[in-house]
């Protein structure tokens, strides 16, 4: 069964930046290389947290500069994302994909952190 998909008139191009993975190289003496970074688009709607969201929640206290992620595409803690310009770090995944055929509500942190 195909759940609700979310309009996409709320849904902005944002870019998920990671690294190659690295290695190490021997030719040089053995030095560590880190890997190249990538960012890839997707498609999500970034939103403001709740004054419930802001109280508590799993994953520690939030502010005012964080928000919630909505996408059918899946990260793990600790990835960062950039909407508009700013970065984010991914901080909790809430599965909401029992309810909307795929669709993940993060908490993302502003910054680099």
């Amino acid at each position: 069964m195909i759940g609700p998909k979310m309009p996409g008139m709320v849904m902005a191009t944002l870019t998920r930046t990671s690294r190659a993975e690295g290695h190490y190289d021997y030719e040089n003496g053995g030095i560590w290389v880190d890997g190249a970074p990538t960012e890839i688009s997707f498609k999500g709607a970034v939103l403001p947290l709740s004054y419930k969201d802001l109280k508590y929640d799993s994953g520690g206290t939030y502010t005012v500069d964080d928000r919630k992620l909505y996408t059918y595409n899946s990260f793990d803690t600790g990835e960062k994302i950039n909407h508009g310009g700013t970065p984010y770090t991914i901080l909790e995944d809430k599965d909401y994909s029992q309810f909307g055929g795929g669709l993940h509500v993060y908490i993302i942190k502003r910054g680099d952190s």
